[in-house]
C-alpha cells in the first residue's frame, strides 16, 4: 500500500471546507428574513416628512390650499361661502401636487442615489414600492383630512360672519368618496410617472406635459372627440367634482383612463424597479 493510499484526499477537505464557510457567509436570498413592512412603511413616511423637499412639499401644499379658500371666502364675503365651493377650491391646488408626492417617493432613492442602501436592506424590491406606495397615499389622505377640517372651519366663520348665514357642514359620503377617489388616484398616478422614470425632475415634467398635452391628441378626429372621456383622465374624473352619483359608464371611464394613465406606467415602472442595475 503507497503512502496516498492510506492518507485520503487532502484537497479535498479544505475545499469542502472552504465552500460550507461560504454558503454560511452568503445565505441564499429566500433564507434572507425581511424587513417588517410595518418597518418599511414607516421608514418610506419618515422619508417623506423628514426630508427638507417632502416636508416643504406638504407645507406648500397645505398652504397653497388655503389661500384657494381664502379666495373663495373673499368672493363670497357677503352672503358667505358654502361647503361645497371650499372642497372644490381646496381640490384644484392638490390636483396639481398631490401628484408630485407620488413621483417623490417612487424616485427619489434613484435620484439621491440611495437606492443601494435601500435595497441592501431589503432586496425584495416590490416589497420596497408596496412601501412607498402605502406612504404616498396615506399621506395624501391626512392631507385630504386637513384641507376637509379646514374647509368646515372657514365655512363656519364665514356663515357666522355673513348676515343670517346658517352653518351646514353636511357633506354627503357621495362627495366624500369622490374626494378620496379624486386622492388617491392623484397620488398613484404620481408614484406611476415617478417608478417609470426613476428621477424626479423628469417625472415632474412628464406628469405636467403629457396629461395636459395629450388632449390636443384626443380632438385629432371626430372619433376620438367623441369618445375623449374614455381616455383623458382629467374628463373622466370631471364627474368626481359633485355630490351626485356617478353612473356605470361614468365609473367604467374613470377605470379605463386609470388602466391607462396609472396602471400601464405603475406595471412598467415596477419591471424598471425589479430590473435596473444599483449603482
Amino acid at each position: 500500500m503507497t503512502t496516498t493510499d492510506t492518507h485520503p484526499d487532502s484537497s479535498a477537505t479544505p475545499a469542502g471546507t472552504a465552500a460550507r464557510k461560504d454558503d454560511a457567509a452568503h445565505p441564499r436570498l429566500a433564507d434572507v428574513r425581511g424587513v417588517p413592512f410595518s418597518t418599511l412603511l414607516k421608514v418610506e413616511l419618515r422619508k417623506l416628512v423628514d426630508t427638507r423637499a417632502g416636508r416643504w412639499l406638504l407645507i406648500s401644499i397645505l398652504i397653497i390650499t388655503a389661500l384657494a379658500m381664502g379666495i373663495t371666502l373673499w368672493v363670497n364675503r357677503d352672503s358667505g361661502t358654502q361647503l361645497f365651493p371650499l372642497l372644490a377650491a381646496a381640490n384644484i391646488p392638490q390636483a396639481l401636487l398631490i401628484p408630485i408626492l407620488g413621483i417623490m417617493t417612487a424616485a427619489n432613492e434613484w435620484s439621491q442615489r440611495t437606492a443601494l442602501i435601500t435595497f441592501t436592506q431589503e432586496p425584495r424590491r416590490m416589497r420596497v414600492m408596496l412601501a412607498k406606495t402605502v406612504a404616498a397615499v396615506l399621506l395624501g389622505l391626512l392631507v385630504l383630512a386637513l384641507s376637509i377640517g379646514l374647509a368646515m372651519a372657514a365655512h363656519a366663520v364665514s356663515m357666522m360672519v355673513a348676515d343670517g348665514g346658517q352653518v351646514d357642514l353636511a357633506m354627503g359620503w357621495t362627495f366624500l368618496g369622490h374626494l378620496l377617489v379624486l386622492q388617491v388616484l392623484g397620488v398613484l398616478m404620481g408614484v406611476a410617472f415617478g417608478a417609470l422614470l426613476l428621477n424626479v425632475p423628469l417625472g415632474i415634467v412628464a406628469y405636467v406635459l403629457v396629461p395636459t398635452l395629450s388632449p390636443l391628441l384626443f380632438m385629432a378626429t371626430d372619433w376620438l372627440r367623441e369618445n375623449a372621456a374614455w381616455f383623458d383622465l382629467g374628463l373622466a374624473q370631471a364627474g368626481l367634482l359633485s355630490d351626485e352619483a356617478l353612473s356605470s359608464t361614468e365609473w367604467a371611464q374613470i377605470g379605463t383612463t386609470a388602466a391607462i394613465w396609472i396602471l400601464l406606467p405603475l406595471t412598467i415602472g415596477s419591471w424598471r424597479v425589479a430590473r435596473k442595475e444599483v449603482k
